[in-house]
């Protein structure tokens, strides 16, 4: 699956790429859009996602969308430097660093759905057709001219993705927080659900404990990915952005009825669901 698009016309203004490719992602950004809306007819992409019928070609150009408008943000929150070469090398470095997140994501989703492989590789060939546009520009340095506007040739699959040091956001992060933040959480449920007594609920027990992590590891989805600086990732649609509330969910469960197991399931069930979402609509990117 494919998408080309189509760069604005004109030439770059020379000593200028951060511009210039910025408005170069906004017009193919603007293009996926609308490509996007048309194919989800008026659906939500968050009914869409509920739906459970696969819906690959929906999920390419969502990916497509989310993967420029991450670069869009970079571009724009990237601080400006004096000398235009410098720039220059800025602005190709965010769209290459966009990239290996990309590759590096696709690469740890090898068994996953076929919707969610479709919107990672809709990611990962706009970047790679952006990337590849990229190196067309002029450089501040070099002063060569644009090549003529026109369609981007589509690109073969690129490689497998490689290893990317640390400047690829590590799923070890989140570890460490759903450990941080599985005690505490367990010990807030416990006490709105009744009291810690192992011995006389056990299974009670055990339920709430499952909760507090799946909990926990709900609430580390939203940490700021590499990036975002203090930006918490809230998600790319409307259940995905809402999951923490599943949290407060299960303790207003727990709390409905102490110590039931029959609660407490339902409570573990909540809480999984909303780690669902986030695992499936929080993308490193969104369509904002």
């Amino acid at each position: 699956m494919h998408l080309p698009l189509t760069p604005p016309t004109g030439r770059p203004p020379e000593g200028d790429a951060r511009a210039d490719l910025a408005s170069l992602v906004l017009a193919r950004r603007r293009d996926a859009v609308q490509r996007l809306t048309a194919a989800a007819g008026s659906s939500s992409l968050c009914t869409l996602s509920r739906s459970g019928t696969p819906r690959p070609a929906v999920k390419y150009l969502e990916g497509t969308v989310a993967a420029l408008s991450d670069v869009r943000r970079a571009l724009r929150d990237r601080p400006g430097d004096a000398e235009p070469a410098t720039t220059d090398a800025a602005a190709r470095a965010s769209i290459d660093e966009a990239r290996e997140r990309w590759l590096a994501r696709r690469g740890r989703s090898a068994a996953s759905s076929s919707d969610w492989q479709a919107y990672l590789d809709g990611a990962v060939d706009a970047l790679d057709e952006l990337v590849a546009t990229a190196e067309r520009y002029p450089d501040a340095a070099g002063g060569a001219d644009s090549p003529a506007p026109g369609i981007v040739t589509p690109l073969t699959r690129s490689a497998p993705p490689r290893e990317h040091g640390t400047r690829t956001w590590r799923p070890g992060r989140r570890a460490a927080a759903t450990t941080v933040l599985a005690p505490p959480l367990f010990a807030a449920l416990v006490a709105t659900g009744g009291g810690w007594t192992p011995l006389s609920a056990p299974l009670w027990t055990a339920l709430v404990a499952l909760t507090s992590v799946v909990g926990a590891a709900t609430l580390s989805t939203y940490l700021p990915l590499r990036g975002q600086g203090r930006r918490p990732n809230a998600g790319c649609t409307p259940c995905a952005a809402m999951s923490a509330v599943t949290v407060l969910g299960a303790a207003w469960l727990l709390g409905s009825a102490p110590l039931q197991p029959t609660m407490a399931a339902v409570a573990l069930a909540a809480v999984t669901f909303g780690l669902v979402q986030r695992v499936t609509g929080a993308g490193t990117a969104c369509a904002t």
